[in-house]
């Protein structure tokens, strides 16, 4: 499968590195921020990584050419009609907590706060317009 992984920080690594491993072919990454661990960790690997002209999303310029999923990992940008038009199979976001429990910038150490909640990742749909939680 070809991915462009769409991310950042330390979770957009694990989960680039978390790829890898399962010799998933990642044909580009796209970060907000050019000096970002993802992008740095995606150049040690080699892989080609565009900064958004907009952090706050993503567009079918960012995506790359023979894209079958576009998987973002620690995004906080909104993925185009257009860039989920690219990838053949449209998109997924995964995001470190249980949703909507959990979420906004201290998901991870609301969660671990939560010692009696369940935890659990969530996979998000990027719709074009708001992520839908499922």
């Amino acid at each position: 499968m070809r991915i462009t992984l769409v991310g950042s920080r330390y979770f957009g690594v694990a989960v680039l590195e978390m790829l890898r491993r399962h010799d998933v072919e990642i044909a580009r990454v796209v970060v907000h921020d050019g000096e970002d661990r993802l992008a740095a960790a995606a150049r040690a690997a080699d892989i080609p990584v565009v900064v958004q002209a907009n952090p706050k999303q993503v567009v079918a310029e960012e995506i790359a050419p023979g894209t079958e999923l576009i998987i973002t990992a620690h995004s906080h940008a909104r993925v185009t009609r257009a860039a989920l038009a690219v990838a053949s199979l449209g998109g997924i976001g995964y995001h470190p907590s249980l949703l909507p429990r959990h979420r906004g910038l201290a998901a991870v150490e609301w969660t671990i706060k939560a010692i009696r909640s369940p935890a659990a990742p969530s996979i998000i749909s990027p719709t074009g317009w708001m992520p839908a939680a499922s």
